[in-house]
């Protein structure tokens, strides 16, 4: 080695005997192709279900009817949807949107649940009854959007400080 120049050279060990790391996605076959939305949503949201332009199924709801469908999907219905993927809220001029998606990992079938809230007074109740993975989402929800998620075990501030005025996400 000349001064001055570092020579680095990696060269990764040989997995042998090993079995090969899998994919992390899922490979897009006949079964992860957009399906036909399930019969039993069909039945139970009527016209507020619909294939989505990527593939998800997707449930458009007023606020009133929010609790009672996610209920449906996350505990009441066989198979329910057991993994909360995400939860997040949406700002449009005329009112907001909480969005939860929805999914059952070992089918890899996805719901998105969009649920529209009037601007003034817009509330949702908590799901982590339901996911428990839904508290900090529904925090970032309150304190970045100001959507007031009733009966969330731990409406603490999450990212601002507690005497923060106002809310970052909103137009």
């Amino acid at each position: 080695m000349s001064a001055g120049k570092l020579n680095i050279s990696f060269r990764p060990k040989p997995l042998s005997g090993r079995q090969p790391v899998r994919e992390l996605t899922t490979p897009v076959t006949a079964k992860t192709l957009p399906q036909p939305v399930p019969e039993d949503l069909t039945v139970r949201f009527g016209e507020a279900v619909s294939l989505a332009t990527d593939g998800t199924w997707e449930i458009q709801l007023p606020a009133e009817a929010a609790r009672e469908a996610l209920e449906y999907l996350g505990r009441d219905r066989q198979p329910v949807f057991d993994y909360l993927l995400d939860l997040c809220g949406v700002d449009y001029p005329e009112s907001f949107e909480v969005v939860y998606h929805l999914s059952r990992p070992t089918t890899a079938e996805v719901v998105r649940v969009r649920v529209q809230l009037p601007r003034r007074g817009a509330k949702v109740e908590t799901v982590t009854d339901l996911w428990a993975g839904a508290g900090w989402p529904e925090r970032e929800l309150m304190e970045m959007f100001g959507i007031a998620v009733e009966g969330n075990p731990d409406p603490r501030h999450l990212l601002l400080p507690e005497d923060w005025k106002g809310f970052p996400l909103r137009k």
